[in-house]
């Protein structure tokens, strides 16, 4: 027996959450059962500790794992699938799959002789692997997936260390904890590796993979639900006379008489209008519409379903596979070819496929009596008028559908009065026009994936990263084209989102919803999604898209989604259809290609350990104000964050000089700078400079007499006049839309070195003041979050579920000072001080009350805003 390459190697349960939810396109037993055991003796070579000792752990397990070998050679037993060990480590051996029969999974684990010391570690590493092998086939028990008892003894050897039924309760403790799927979203290069090496590694014989997506159930809600009443089938546009479901003019015209006799027999009813995602087959959209049609109509909302028969992606695969069956692959190195070869492939094969489904949305809503939207606009301009109830709603291509369909719906005198899109697939600059095209009225709102849960997700287990990325780097005819969905595309795009969040006066939190939401974001901004395919079945996605549509007042009426709702993402179902040759071709081809290691391989050169957290840090000290603006020590607050941060061990960027400060590229540095996060990263942003509030003024419809208003801080092109420093400030509620993007497992701490309140000239102090005072513009509306104020009219701090650490020079109330020889900011030069007597360790709290005292007799008060439960955590720099 031979042993193959060492497989993955797990260093905490985290890891193997993390791997296992994202194992399931390359796993294709339909169940399993997992052998426990520790038939191994450790005699020949010593014990763990011993080994551990003389070479390390990561030689120590190089040494057992050789030992496993020679001992399943010597007794012809097959090696085991998974190997713990005493400190909790594990490795795989072996694919979930090799030995599988009719469907059915045996995997051994072997756990290593341990000492009773090391029972948490060992059980909790196997309790990990026991809901992760589960997670891989789709099932769901409460149980763990042992071998019934009466089929199977628990080894002898592992008795005195735990037993059966400890597992058990621990494993139903894991189940039951929510906050286990946290790690699911960790990401890092060693989790990738692995999933390549279980690509590489799935056994030839096996079958195609199974379809992991939940079946759809009948709904109980409201009785039958007749489609005919409920959808639009269109192809290439127009009416479709083929396929399952056809449609007709006076189809279209009923639809329309329906819904208005059924509107006008409640109060506040509305309707809404459905667009799927571009690569979805017929039968899947009618499914879809068929198990969601009762839960809208529940909800007193009308739907109307576009069924416009794209189903691109089958024939984008067809094409690749005739291509693919033309080439001669005999010595074709499939270890160069990644990501990167399937967007190539895309860009030769699927380009023009992509280019004709664009068409095919667009024509929807063409001129004539024959395009399906055009048609549904006139009938419900005849039968509402102006004031009709309409909203929209789409999901990936479906946002292409609905942005050519605002304007005709406008031109028809039935202007929509809300768009919601879903990870939507239309890009950047066609967003932007179909806004425009809208009208001033309409409500926006974009639900889509954070960046890092972007890269976590794959198309049918193929490509690594989401769809959109690859419609951006693929699809479109420019690699990449920005795509509105993609949150760094959508967060670069400064006038997209100024749209966006133009009928909410700037509040970019009600117009942008970033998935997975972070803990404590209220019920009606919250998605829940983590694949791109996701969001039209996610239950809290959906729900804050009945939110949005029936406005406030209706959330204790608003029903549940259905459960049983299958989303309509359509690239599962493609990948059976391909050639057994294309898809092992796909699935290997992001494998690197190599020979097993000998055993001296295994000791010089051990396998790629886990992302190791990194340190980052962005400092920006910004002096070039224009005139009377200047301020003096703001760079060396720089240089002096640069050091103290370079002294414990952070790669720091440092961003000074007014080329470089303007608001542009202040946005561009903080976005690029939370992108680099990853999970485990700890990231320090300093700013050093003009901060200012803006509210309404006095006597405005707007001045409620609270004291509402914005915090901001100031680029180095900021400029005379209220509306030229407005556009030259980044506001509070951008800069946390911005944070956003930061990976969940990520710590990020800020430190601001400015003031958000008061004037130059109020206050005289031996010192300058970082303000540029208050700015009160008429009408305008704050956004409900700020730096250093609770919210107005609610209970809290404002930073309840924050995914950050804001460490502040001076209240609310107060501005920040420079002064001194050589001038610093107080705040900078107290932190230089404190951290340069070594003070030790301390919590956000300690840290407070010692810069406090620090800072006595300057007139202002230095504050820590986070999490409550935050203020506990350890301060970053000591």
């Amino acid at each position: 027996m031979e042993m193959s390459a060492v497989g993955p190697i797990f260093r905490n349960p985290a890891e193997i959450a993390a791997f296992f939810a994202r194992a399931a396109p390359f796993v294709d037993a339909d169940s399993l059962q997992v052998q426990v055991d520790m038939h191994l003796s450790l005699d020949r070579i010593g014990n763990f500790e011993q080994l551990a000792d003389n070479a390390g752990e990561m030689n120590a397990i190089f040494e057992i794992l050789s030992e496993v070998e020679r001992q399943g050679f010597d007794d012809g037993r097959q090696l085991p699938h998974l190997v713990i060990f005493p400190q909790g480590w594990a490795a795989m051996l072996r694919h979930p799959d090799c030995g599988a029969r009719d469907g059915q999974a045996m995997v051994r684990v072997l756990i290593c002789p341990c000492h009773p010391d090391d029972t948490e570690a060992v059980r909790g590493t196997l309790v990990a692997l026991l809901a992760g092998l589960q997670d891989s086939t789709g099932r769901s028990r409460s149980t763990p997936p042992l071998i019934a008892r009466r089929d199977m003894e628990w080894p002898a050897d592992l008795a005195p260390v735990f037993d059966r039924d400890s597992v058990e309760a621990a494993f139903k403790q894991l189940m039951a904890d929510d906050s286990r799927h946290d790690d699911r979203r960790i990401r890092s290069d060693v989790i990738d590796d692995h999933l390549r090496w279980l690509a590489a590694n799935r056994p030839v014989a096996a079958p195609l993979r199974r379809d992991v997506t939940p079946a759809p159930v009948a709904s109980s809600r409201g009785g039958t639900v007749d489609l005919k009443h409920h959808v639009v089938n269109m192809r290439f546009g127009e009416l479709s006379r083929d396929g399952a479901f056809q449609t007709d003019a006076s189809d279209v015209a009923a639809i329309a008489d329906r819904a208005r006799d059924w509107i006008d027999q409640g109060s506040g009813r509305r309707l809404v209008i459905y667009a799927h995602g571009g690569l979805v087959s017929e039968g899947l959209a009618l499914e879809y519409a068929r198990s969601t049609a009762a839960w809208w109509l529940e909800n007193d909302v009308y739907p109307v379903f576009c069924i416009w028969e794209s189903d691109a992606l089958s024939v984008i695969w067809q094409m690749i596979a005739q291509q693919f069956g033309r080439r001669d692959t005999r010595g074709f190195d499939l270890g160069g070819i990644r990501d990167a070869a399937i967007e190539g492939l895309v860009q030769m094969f699927g380009r023009g496929i992509w280019g004709t489904m664009k068409n095919s949305a667009r024509q929807c809503s063409a001129p004539g009596d024959r395009h399906g939207l055009t048609l549904l606009a006139r009938e419900l301009g005849r039968v509402f008028g102006p004031d009709a109830p309409i909203d929209l709603v789409g999901h990936s291509a479906g946002s292409i559908v609905l942005l050519h369909l605002l304007p005709v719906l406008r031109q028809a005198g039935c202007p929509a009065q809300s768009l919601q899109t879903l990870a939507p697939a239309a890009t950047t600059a066609l967003y932007r026009s179909g806004l425009a095209a809208g009208g001033a009225t309409l409500r926006h709102r974009i639900y889509t994936m954070t960046d890092t849960a972007e890269r976590d997700d794959n198309v049918v287990g193929i490509y690594g990263k989401s769809l959109l990325y690859l419609v951006a780097f693929g699809f479109e005819p420019s690699r990449p084209t920005p795509v509105s969905g993609l949150q760094r595309d959508l967060l670069g795009d400064t006038a997209l989102v100024t749209g966006l969040a133009e009928w909410v006066n700037g509040v970019t939190r009600e117009a942008l919803v970033f998935s997975p939401s972070p803990n404590g974001t209220p019920q009606r901004l919250r998605s829940s999604a983590t694949s791109h395919g996701g969001f039209d079945n996610d239950a809290a996605t959906m729900w804050s898209v009945m939110r949005f549509i029936r406005g406030p007042g209706h959330d204790a009426r608003i029903t549940p989604f259905p459960e049983g709702a299958r989303s309509v993402r359509g690239g599962d179902d493609m990948l059976p259809q391909l050639p057994d040759d294309l898809r092992q071709y796909l699935a290997l081809m992001d494998q690197p290609a190599a020979a097993a290691p000998t055993a001296a391989d295994r000791v010089n050169n051990p396998p790629a350990t886990a992302h190791q957290p990194a340190r980052i840090a962005l400092t920006i000290g910004i002096d070039h104000y224009a005139g009377s603006a200047r301020l003096q020590g703001c760079g060396r607050d720089s240089d002096s964050w640069r050091d103290l941060l370079e002294q414990r061990g952070y790669q720091v960027t440092q961003i000074t000089g007014p080329e470089r400060t303007h608001r542009d590229a202040l946005v561009a540095h903080l976005r690029d700078f939370v992108a680099r996060g990853r999970a485990g990263d700890s990231l320090i942003w300093h700013y050093s400079g003009h901060g200012m509030e803006v509210m309404p003024e006095f006597g405005t419809d707007n001045d409620d007499g609270d004291m509402a208003r914005d915090q901001a801080i100031v680029a180095s092109n900021n400029s005379i006049g209220i509306d030229a420093q407005l556009d030259h400030a980044l506001i509070d509620d951008q800069i946390h839309t911005l944070l956003q993007a930061l990976n969940p497992a990520a710590q990020m701490h800020v430190f601001l070195d400015s003031c958000h309140s008061g004037t130059a000239t109020r206050l005289a102090m031996s010192g300058r003041p970082r303000s540029l005072g208050t700015l009160r513009k008429a009408h305008y509306v704050p956004h409900g979050r700020s730096f250093t104020m609770p919210p107005t009219g609610t209970r809290g701090t404002g930073y309840e579920g924050s995914n950050h650490v804001l460490y502040s020079a001076s209240s609310a109330i107060q501005t920040a000072q420079e002064n001194g020889s050589p001038v610093m900011g107080v705040f900078s030069r107290a932190v230089r001080d404190m951290l340069a007597g070594n003070p030790g360790a301390m919590t956000n709290a300690q840290f407070r009350a010692r810069i406090n005292a620090l800072t006595v007799g300057n007139n202002q008060t230095p504050g820590v805003y986070c999490d409550p439960a935050r203020m506990d955590h350890n301060f970053p720099l000591v």
